[in-house]
Protein backbone atom coordinates (compact mmCIF):
# COMPACT_ATOMS: atom_id res chain seq x y z
CA UNK A 1 0.00 0.00 0.00
CA UNK A 2 1.65 3.52 -0.79
CA UNK A 3 1.91 5.93 2.30
CA UNK A 4 0.35 9.27 2.03
CA UNK A 5 4.30 10.53 2.25
CA UNK A 6 5.27 8.89 -1.35
CA UNK A 7 2.04 10.03 -2.91
CA UNK A 8 3.22 13.20 -1.75
CA UNK A 9 6.53 12.83 -2.90
CA UNK A 10 5.82 11.53 -6.45
CA UNK A 11 6.66 13.77 -9.41
CA UNK A 12 3.47 14.80 -11.28
CA UNK A 13 5.40 14.16 -14.36
CA UNK A 14 9.06 12.65 -14.42
CA UNK A 15 11.33 12.48 -17.86
CA UNK A 16 14.11 10.50 -17.50
CA UNK A 17 16.97 9.98 -20.01
CA UNK A 18 14.84 11.07 -22.85
CA UNK A 19 16.05 10.84 -26.58
CA UNK A 20 14.55 12.60 -29.85
CA UNK A 21 16.57 13.48 -33.26
CA UNK A 22 15.51 14.45 -36.05
CA UNK A 23 17.54 14.21 -39.38
CA UNK A 24 20.22 13.44 -37.15
CA UNK A 25 20.28 16.28 -34.99
CA UNK A 26 19.59 15.85 -31.06
CA UNK A 27 16.73 17.85 -30.00
CA UNK A 28 16.32 16.26 -26.80
CA UNK A 29 19.74 14.88 -25.60
CA UNK A 30 19.55 12.78 -22.27
CA UNK A 31 16.45 15.06 -20.74
CA UNK A 32 15.80 13.82 -17.00
CA UNK A 33 13.08 16.04 -15.41
CA UNK A 34 10.60 15.92 -12.31
CA UNK A 35 8.17 17.82 -11.68
CA UNK A 36 6.09 17.86 -8.28
CA UNK A 37 2.26 18.40 -7.79
CA UNK A 38 1.42 21.86 -7.60
CA UNK A 39 4.58 22.99 -9.23
CA UNK A 40 4.56 25.50 -11.76
CA UNK A 41 7.75 24.69 -13.99
CA UNK A 42 9.14 27.27 -16.90
CA UNK A 43 11.31 26.30 -19.69
CA UNK A 44 13.41 29.03 -21.35
CA UNK A 45 15.38 28.64 -24.62
CA UNK A 46 16.10 29.69 -27.85
CA UNK A 47 14.20 29.07 -30.69
CA UNK A 48 14.35 25.19 -31.86
CA UNK A 49 15.98 24.50 -28.56
CA UNK A 50 13.27 21.68 -28.28
CA UNK A 51 10.77 23.52 -25.76
CA UNK A 52 7.81 22.07 -27.98
CA UNK A 53 9.04 19.27 -28.46
CA UNK A 54 9.33 18.46 -25.34
CA UNK A 55 6.09 19.12 -24.62
CA UNK A 56 4.51 17.02 -27.57
CA UNK A 57 6.90 14.23 -26.15
CA UNK A 58 5.28 14.25 -22.99
CA UNK A 59 1.55 14.49 -24.85
CA UNK A 60 2.70 11.53 -26.86
CA UNK A 61 2.15 13.73 -29.88
CA UNK A 62 5.63 12.88 -30.74
CA UNK A 63 7.46 9.64 -29.41
CA UNK A 64 11.18 9.68 -28.07
CA UNK A 65 13.36 7.70 -29.81
CA UNK A 66 13.83 6.40 -25.99
CA UNK A 67 13.87 6.95 -22.25
CA UNK A 68 10.93 7.39 -20.11
CA UNK A 69 8.11 9.27 -19.53
CA UNK A 70 5.92 8.75 -16.36
CA UNK A 71 2.93 11.00 -16.10
CA UNK A 72 1.07 10.83 -12.53
CA UNK A 73 3.84 7.40 -12.07
CA UNK A 74 2.31 5.55 -15.36
CA UNK A 75 4.91 5.35 -17.99
CA UNK A 76 2.45 7.25 -21.04
CA UNK A 77 5.41 5.74 -23.81
CA UNK A 78 3.96 1.97 -23.20
CA UNK A 79 -0.03 2.93 -23.17
CA UNK A 80 -1.78 2.82 -26.34
CA UNK A 81 -3.61 5.41 -28.76
CA UNK A 82 -6.94 4.75 -26.69
CA UNK A 83 -5.45 4.67 -23.17
CA UNK A 84 -3.69 8.14 -23.36
CA UNK A 85 -6.95 9.59 -24.68
CA UNK A 86 -8.45 8.27 -21.49
CA UNK A 87 -6.01 9.52 -19.23
CA UNK A 88 -5.79 13.09 -21.11
CA UNK A 89 -8.57 14.07 -19.27
CA UNK A 90 -6.36 15.14 -16.38
CA UNK A 91 -4.18 17.82 -18.88
CA UNK A 92 -5.49 20.85 -20.04
CA UNK A 93 -3.28 22.80 -22.65
CA UNK A 94 -2.81 26.63 -23.59
CA UNK A 95 -1.69 26.55 -27.64
CA UNK A 96 0.38 29.56 -28.64
CA UNK A 97 -2.16 30.55 -31.19
CA UNK A 98 -5.03 29.25 -28.95
CA UNK A 99 -5.87 26.83 -31.86
CA UNK A 100 -9.60 27.68 -31.57
CA UNK A 101 -12.63 25.46 -33.74
CA UNK A 102 -13.22 28.37 -36.32
CA UNK A 103 -16.74 26.65 -36.77
CA UNK A 104 -17.86 26.52 -33.33
CA UNK A 105 -19.19 29.30 -30.76
CA UNK A 106 -17.05 30.27 -27.92
CA UNK A 107 -18.73 28.36 -25.05
CA UNK A 108 -18.44 24.81 -27.39
CA UNK A 109 -14.24 25.34 -27.76
CA UNK A 110 -14.36 25.73 -23.89
CA UNK A 111 -16.70 23.17 -23.71
CA UNK A 112 -15.25 20.72 -25.97
CA UNK A 113 -13.65 18.45 -23.97
CA UNK A 114 -16.81 18.68 -21.42
CA UNK A 115 -19.27 17.49 -24.81
CA UNK A 116 -17.12 14.74 -25.57
CA UNK A 117 -17.14 13.40 -22.29
CA UNK A 118 -20.64 13.26 -22.29
CA UNK A 119 -21.74 16.14 -20.26
CA UNK A 120 -25.64 17.51 -21.04
CA UNK A 121 -25.64 21.17 -23.19
CA UNK A 122 -27.29 23.51 -21.29
CA UNK A 123 -24.45 22.09 -18.43
CA UNK A 124 -21.32 22.76 -20.97
CA UNK A 125 -23.16 26.50 -21.71
CA UNK A 126 -23.42 27.08 -18.32
CA UNK A 127 -20.06 26.01 -17.02
CA UNK A 128 -18.34 27.32 -20.26
CA UNK A 129 -20.02 30.91 -18.65
CA UNK A 130 -18.60 30.75 -16.08
CA UNK A 131 -15.36 30.11 -17.14
CA UNK A 132 -16.05 33.24 -19.36
CA UNK A 133 -16.66 35.67 -16.41
CA UNK A 134 -13.13 33.39 -14.38
CA UNK A 135 -11.20 35.37 -17.95
CA UNK A 136 -13.23 38.36 -17.45
CA UNK A 137 -15.02 37.98 -20.99
CA UNK A 138 -18.89 37.60 -20.21
CA UNK A 139 -21.63 37.32 -22.75
CA UNK A 140 -19.89 36.41 -25.42
CA UNK A 141 -20.17 32.59 -25.12
CA UNK A 142 -22.19 32.94 -28.93
CA UNK A 143 -19.26 34.73 -30.60
CA UNK A 144 -17.28 33.16 -33.46
CA UNK A 145 -14.04 32.87 -33.05
CA UNK A 146 -13.14 35.06 -35.98
CA UNK A 147 -15.45 37.99 -34.05
CA UNK A 148 -12.54 38.26 -31.18
CA UNK A 149 -9.22 40.12 -30.83
CA UNK A 150 -5.57 38.12 -30.50
CA UNK A 151 -6.06 38.60 -26.45
CA UNK A 152 -9.68 37.98 -26.74
CA UNK A 153 -8.74 34.20 -28.51
CA UNK A 154 -5.84 33.91 -26.12
CA UNK A 155 -8.09 33.71 -23.05
CA UNK A 156 -10.65 31.87 -24.39
CA UNK A 157 -8.14 29.60 -24.43
CA UNK A 158 -7.20 29.47 -21.06
CA UNK A 159 -11.14 28.80 -20.34
CA UNK A 160 -10.69 26.06 -22.24
CA UNK A 161 -8.08 24.63 -21.09
CA UNK A 162 -9.16 24.94 -17.31
CA UNK A 163 -13.01 24.24 -18.46
CA UNK A 164 -12.50 20.29 -17.14
CA UNK A 165 -10.49 21.01 -13.87
CA UNK A 166 -7.08 19.20 -15.43
CA UNK A 167 -4.76 18.57 -12.99
CA UNK A 168 -2.19 19.21 -14.97
CA UNK A 169 -1.74 22.73 -17.24
CA UNK A 170 1.12 23.23 -20.14
CA UNK A 171 0.80 26.65 -21.77
CA UNK A 172 3.35 27.08 -25.03
CA UNK A 173 4.12 30.55 -25.09
CA UNK A 174 1.26 31.57 -23.14
CA UNK A 175 2.05 35.57 -24.31
CA UNK A 176 3.39 34.98 -27.75
CA UNK A 177 2.03 38.17 -30.16
CA UNK A 178 0.22 39.84 -27.17
CA UNK A 179 0.69 43.63 -26.34
CA UNK A 180 2.05 44.88 -23.04
CA UNK A 181 -0.94 45.36 -21.10
CA UNK A 182 -2.54 42.09 -22.42
CA UNK A 183 0.61 40.35 -21.72
CA UNK A 184 0.10 41.51 -17.91
CA UNK A 185 -3.46 40.56 -17.99
CA UNK A 186 -2.77 36.87 -19.19
CA UNK A 187 0.09 36.38 -16.52
CA UNK A 188 -2.16 37.34 -13.84
CA UNK A 189 -4.78 35.50 -14.82
CA UNK A 190 -2.20 32.46 -15.33
CA UNK A 191 -0.90 33.02 -12.11
CA UNK A 192 -4.34 33.10 -10.43
CA UNK A 193 -5.09 29.75 -11.68
CA UNK A 194 -1.80 28.44 -10.27
CA UNK A 195 -2.33 29.77 -6.57
CA UNK A 196 -6.34 28.80 -6.69
CA UNK A 197 -6.63 25.51 -8.61
CA UNK A 198 -3.30 24.56 -7.16
CA UNK A 199 -2.97 22.41 -10.86
CA UNK A 200 0.86 21.32 -11.56
CA UNK A 201 1.99 23.39 -14.95
CA UNK A 202 4.37 23.24 -17.42
CA UNK A 203 5.13 26.23 -19.39
CA UNK A 204 7.13 27.10 -22.65
CA UNK A 205 8.40 30.96 -22.52
CA UNK A 206 10.52 33.41 -23.86
CA UNK A 207 8.71 36.12 -21.52
CA UNK A 208 11.07 36.90 -18.34
CA UNK A 209 8.12 38.87 -16.69
CA UNK A 210 6.07 35.73 -16.71
CA UNK A 211 9.04 33.83 -15.54
CA UNK A 212 9.64 36.22 -12.59
CA UNK A 213 5.69 36.03 -11.92
CA UNK A 214 4.94 32.26 -12.08
CA UNK A 215 7.68 30.17 -11.71
CA UNK A 216 8.58 27.65 -8.88
CA UNK A 217 11.43 26.05 -11.18
CA UNK A 218 12.62 27.35 -14.40
CA UNK A 219 14.85 24.99 -16.90
CA UNK A 220 17.01 26.14 -20.05
CA UNK A 221 17.15 24.16 -22.51
CA UNK A 222 20.22 24.63 -24.34
CA UNK A 223 22.01 22.40 -27.32
CA UNK A 224 19.22 19.67 -26.64
CA UNK A 225 20.14 19.57 -22.66
CA UNK A 226 19.08 21.20 -19.63
CA UNK A 227 21.62 23.53 -19.55
CA UNK A 228 20.63 24.40 -16.08
CA UNK A 229 17.67 23.99 -13.46
CA UNK A 230 16.95 26.53 -11.02
CA UNK A 231 14.24 28.52 -9.39
CA UNK A 232 13.11 32.19 -10.15
CA UNK A 233 15.14 33.95 -7.10
CA UNK A 234 17.88 31.59 -8.41
CA UNK A 235 17.88 32.52 -12.17
CA UNK A 236 17.80 36.58 -11.18
CA UNK A 237 20.95 36.10 -9.04
CA UNK A 238 22.81 33.96 -11.56
CA UNK A 239 26.18 35.30 -12.79
CA UNK A 240 26.40 32.19 -15.56
CA UNK A 241 27.33 34.06 -18.63
CA UNK A 242 24.71 32.05 -20.95
CA UNK A 243 21.92 32.56 -18.55
CA UNK A 244 22.86 36.66 -18.39
CA UNK A 245 22.51 36.06 -22.79
CA UNK A 246 19.40 34.91 -22.56
CA UNK A 247 18.42 36.79 -19.37
CA UNK A 248 19.23 40.55 -21.31
CA UNK A 249 18.50 39.39 -24.42
CA UNK A 250 21.85 40.42 -25.56
CA UNK A 251 23.06 39.20 -28.98
CA UNK A 252 27.08 39.11 -27.99
CA UNK A 253 27.87 36.45 -25.06
CA UNK A 254 28.94 32.57 -25.20
CA UNK A 255 25.33 31.32 -26.59
CA UNK A 256 25.99 29.69 -30.07
CA UNK A 257 23.58 30.67 -32.67
CA UNK A 258 22.63 27.89 -35.76
CA UNK A 259 21.24 28.57 -38.47
CA UNK A 260 17.65 28.86 -39.47
CA UNK A 261 17.29 25.69 -41.12
CA UNK A 262 18.84 23.62 -38.57
CA UNK A 263 16.52 25.71 -36.29
CA UNK A 264 13.41 24.43 -37.87
CA UNK A 265 14.76 20.99 -38.18
CA UNK A 266 11.88 19.79 -35.33
CA UNK A 267 9.02 21.56 -37.35
CA UNK A 268 10.16 20.43 -40.81
CA UNK A 269 11.24 16.84 -40.29
CA UNK A 270 9.74 13.49 -41.14
CA UNK A 271 6.19 15.38 -42.83
CA UNK A 272 4.46 11.73 -42.42
CA UNK A 273 5.06 11.11 -38.80
CA UNK A 274 3.78 14.94 -38.34
CA UNK A 275 0.31 14.12 -40.33
CA UNK A 276 -0.08 11.35 -37.66
CA UNK A 277 0.53 13.18 -35.11
CA UNK A 278 -1.58 15.81 -35.98
CA UNK A 279 -4.32 13.19 -36.43
CA UNK A 280 -3.75 12.23 -32.52
CA UNK A 281 -3.50 15.69 -32.24
CA UNK A 282 -6.66 16.57 -33.04
CA UNK A 283 -8.50 13.82 -31.47
CA UNK A 284 -6.58 14.62 -28.05
CA UNK A 285 -7.02 18.61 -28.14
CA UNK A 286 -7.90 19.44 -24.61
Amino acid sequence: MTSPLSQITQPKISLSHVYKSFQGRKVLDDISLDIMPGESHIVIGLSGAGKSVLIKCILGLLKPDSGTILVNGENWLELSVDQRLKRMACIGMLFQGAALFDSMPVWENIAFVLLRQGMAKAEAVERAEEMLEWVGLPGIADKKPAELSGGMKKRVGLARAICHRPEIIFYDEPLAGLDPVMSDVITKLIKRLHERMHVTSLTIAHNMKLVDAFSDQVSMLYEGKIYQQLSAAELRLSTDPLLRQFIEGRAEGPIRFSSEATDKADLNADPSQSRKSQTIFNKERV
